[in-house]
């Protein structure tokens, strides 16, 4: 059997990445710059001169006459598309960013952050008519250090996806012993809204910084609003984990690192933000307060 990776946006340029460190170059099928309306998006062309690419402009198997696959070849999925292969024939195997059954749907990534998780992992499972419901080919514990944000994560993400790649082109589907997800584990995720990033800094520290995380790059950013002006942190850090510091969202004190700010219990220090479209950095972070204050 033939593979056809199908894949986008940055953890597909962190996959190609990776691939290309193994030395394995699949077939590639991926959206052109500016398809994707999305920050996500990534320009693919740069790698047209290691990996063999095919630009797609449409999100529908059936309208997308440059990616019709014969019947020897079968589609293997990172961030890609769920419903891309509905209503076909084709043959497809999906990535996923968690150990399965665990956080099916979207934003898991995001979701995982929230909640502090400390292991997550990778999923290769075959479609079916469940999201993210279909049998198990190959999971991979992912951990996350305590520090790290979704960004670490995706590159650690996309090393395993590539090692899977490489394995599967050699051994095919038959090489891959698929097993049935447990049900009573599993539970879905909706989609992430913008709204959901703002920062209520009545709750407490540890938790202030698991939102920070979540939402930070390359997704939208958690952020606050402070005499009408949005401030979107992008970096933070823990700094003391509970007691009554000041009110929830009071400037504590500014330090070569950062702005501290007062939780509901404890602080954190603001180590990078964004306002107005300029960037903030630790000891620049000041300016941004005096600017706003």
């Amino acid at each position: 059997m033939k593979t056809a990776l199908f894949t986008s946006n940055l953890t597909g340029e962190y996959l190609l990445d990776a691939l290309d460190a193994l030395g394995v170059y699949p077939q590639v099928y991926t959206y052109p710059a500016g398809f994707q309306k999305t920050a996500l998006s990534r320009d693919f062309t740069k790698y047209r001169g290691l990996f063999p690419i095919t630009f797609i402009s449409s999100n529908k198997y059936g309208e997308a006459a440059e990616a019709v696959l014969d019947t020897e070849t079968i589609a293997v999925c990172v961030d890609w598309t769920k419903d891309f292969f509905m209503e076909t024939d084709a043959k497809a195997v999906f990535a996923h960013p968690s150990l399965l059954p665990l956080y099916r749907g979207y934003s898991a990534v995001t979701e995982q952050f929230l909640r502090g998780v400390a292991v997550s992992g990778a999923s290769f499972y075959t479609a079916s008519d469940r999201v993210d419901g279909g049998d198990v080919l190959f999971s991979e514990e992912i951990k996350i250090g305590f520090t790290e944000y979704p960004e670490d994560f995706l590159k650690k993400y996309s090393a395993v996806c590539a090692r899977f790649i490489k394995e599967f082109m050699e051994k095919g589907l038959a090489g891959f012993k698929a097993a049935p997800q447990d049900e009573r584990e599993a539970f879905y995720l909706p989609r992430k809204r913008k709204r959901e990033g703002v920062i209520d800094f009545n709750r407490d520290a540890y938790n202030i910084y698991n939102h920070i995380r979540g939402f930070s790059r390359p997704y939208f950013g958690a952020y606050f609003m402070k005499d009408g002006r949005q401030i979107t942190v992008w970096r933070a850090s823990a700094e003391k984990w509970q007691g009554e510091y000041g009110r929830p969202g009071e400037l504590v004190e500014l330090t070569p690192y950062g702005a501290e700010i007062a939780c509901g219990s404890g602080t954190i220090i603001i180590e990078e933000a964004e306002c107005g479209g300029r960037l903030f950095r630790r000891g620049e972070v000041h300016e941004l307060y005096y600017a706003v204050d």
